[in-house]
């Protein structure tokens, strides 16, 4: 059977402090739940980080991501990340079953 893919929002802004925050989060999920697969956008595209009037543009390529999964999980404070309220608003309009962190884990017993 084939796993669901999750795509694992959390605030960057192109901060080194958010990552280390997003690798320990992906570390806890993919080690703990070999139910699903996990995918990160920082982890594939914030070598890319784009800002000013590019900031769209790197979003794009996020959300082009995000269409290609099953589940969207929100992390902490991401109602205070433009990037997340993106991600966000594009799971609602295309109907991608959406959960914050904490409830993921509740579900999954993570």
């Amino acid at each position: 059977m084939k796993k669901k893919l999750v795509y694992v929002a959390h605030p960057f802004g192109g901060k080194e402090s958010n990552r280390k925050k997003i690798d320990v989060i992906m570390g806890d999920l993919v080690l703990n739940d070999t139910s699903h697969d996990y995918i990160s956008p920082i982890h594939n595209f914030g070598y890319v980080y784009l800002t000013g009037d590019d900031y769209q543009r790197g979003l794009d390529i996020c959300l082009s991501l995000l269409g290609h999964c099953d589940i969207l999980v929100l992390c902490p404070d991401w109602e205070s990340s433009r990037g997340c309220n993106g991600e966000f608003e594009f799971a609602k309009k295309h109907s991608i079953s959406t959960f914050t962190l904490s409830e993921w884990k509740a579900l999954n017993r993570i």
